[in-house]
């Protein structure tokens, strides 16, 4: 269970003392519940006490459904600058929405079940109060399930019908996968599978692909195996789901930054790093923009960023690897730190009193794949000189890189050593 937290601009801000929006007090309310902020909101505005927003979404909620047979955004969306709640807020609020529904609608099936979903999607289940609330949700689901198909008048179970059921078995899924227990992880295949068939019947390729992505990290968990990546099906899948909600709900929801994270994540993976780098830098600035520095998408955008910006080089004459940070002498020499140690998933870790930083003529210095690099000193292919790539592949016998290009109409060339140097800041 996650317990409420004063939200750090309030507890800062002590020129002007934040007050709640709905009520306008000052400080904690009645029960001693501090004032919250988490959505986009800046400056002095946004902040709510729990319980004034719980009461707001309700009276929105009831509103609402008299004229649309929904119960609005209010549970998810904060109503002045429009964007998800996030965080504890956003705990708290899901199961406020699940508690308003089973109390008023709970007649109402689908709008039941989505409640619900929302609900177990943001339950930690390595905590023994979320596993067991989520266990409790799974079964309910599954009933209420049961219990429409039972319904003389949903005699007809397809389209929203059988993809609710599709989603439910899918989020039930994910629920036990991230349990992570032998028995849970089999109760994840099994539920995973049966969703598949059902995303088969409805033509739902996007979700296809995630649950086999997912049985097929339950099977590698299984084997204790490393999870196989297929590099060009996995940026083709990051591309079609990026494009997808950019196109639903536009670049400045978090939903579609989150997917262009995924999608900079798989363009990393498969070597192209200026790609990455660029699409990130985007997302990171917007982010920043629209939901404030302290919002979890600009803290992951920008993290990811960091990441995406180290330039990990090859040190031929100690053969490891370390982190290049500069050129030097008019870039005859490259400075290096390192060496980098790798773990398992393709992170590096070092310890400060262990890091050497050194600084080495340029012909000792190798970029690794997917680095950023810029042509020069080039003859006989001097059109290429000043031209911006990254390194997708090397010949160490001739000392050569397999350079793609980012401008377009450039076809990849084959590059000697000597004629590339890192690109430590993209123009």
């Amino acid at each position: 269970m996650m317990d409420i937290e004063p939200t750090q601009e309030a507890q800062d801000d002590t020129s002007q003392p934040s007050c709640c929006w709905l009520c306008l007090g000052e400080g904690p309310d009645a029960s001693g519940m501090p004032l919250v902020r988490n959505c986009s909101c800046r400056g002095s505005s946004g902040f709510v006490h729990l319980s004034c927003i719980i009461r707001y979404a309700e009276i929105d909620g009831r509103n609402s459904y008299q004229s649309m047979r929904n119960i609005g955004a209010a549970f998810q969306e904060c109503p002045n600058c429009k964007q998800e709640f996030q965080n504890d807020l956003r705990y708290h609020l899901e199961r406020a929405r699940v508690s308003f529904v089973e109390r008023e609608f709970s007649d109402d099936h689908m709008l039941y079940l989505r409640a619900l979903i929302h609900r177990v999607r943001v339950l930690n289940a390595e905590n023994d109060d979320d596993k067991a609330e989520g266990d409790q949700i799974c079964f309910k689901m599954i009933s209420i399930i049961d219990e429409m198909k039972s319904d003389d008048s949903q005699s007809d179970w397809s389209g929203e019908f059988m993809k609710m059921e599709a989603v439910v078995l899918y989020v039930i899924g994910l629920f036990h996968m991230n349990v992570g227990s032998e028995e849970s992880l089999q109760e994840a295949l099994k539920y995973f599978g049966s969703a598949i068939y059902l995303f088969t019947l409805l033509g739902d390729e996007n979700n296809i692909i995630s649950a086999k992505k997912n049985i097929a990290k339950i099977e590698a968990k299984f084997n204790g195996e490393e999870i196989c990546c297929d590099e060009g099906n996995d940026l083709e899948f990051s591309k079609r789901q990026y494009k997808y909600w950019l196109g639903k709900l536009g670049e400045q929801h978090p939903i579609t930054i989150r997917r262009g994270e995924l999608l900079a994540h798989a363009l990393y993976c498969s070597n192209q790093g200026v790609a990455a780098e660029r699409l990130l830098t985007k997302l990171a600035a917007i982010s920043r923009q629209v939901h404030g520095p302290t919002h979890n998408c600009t803290l992951s955008a920008t993290s990811a960023l960091k990441d995406v910006k180290d330039r990990r080089v090859f040190v031929d004459s100690r053969r490891e690897w370390f982190h290049a940070l500069k050129y030097e002498n008019d870039g005859l020499t490259c400075v290096v730190k390192g060496p980098v140690v790798e773990f398992s998933g393709g992170s590096s870790s070092m310890q400060e009193e262990h890091m050497l930083t050194l600084s080495l003529p340029i012909s000792d210095v190798f970029p690794g794949p997917g680095t950023p690099v810029v042509c020069q000193g080039l003859s006989e292919s001097a059109h290429f000189n000043g031209k911006i790539g990254d390194t997708r592949g090397f010949n160490e016998g001739e000392g050569k890189f397999e350079v793609h290009f980012e401008e377009a109409g450039l076809e990849p060339a084959i590059i000697k050593h000597e004629n590339l140097r890192i690109v430590f800041e993209l123009p």
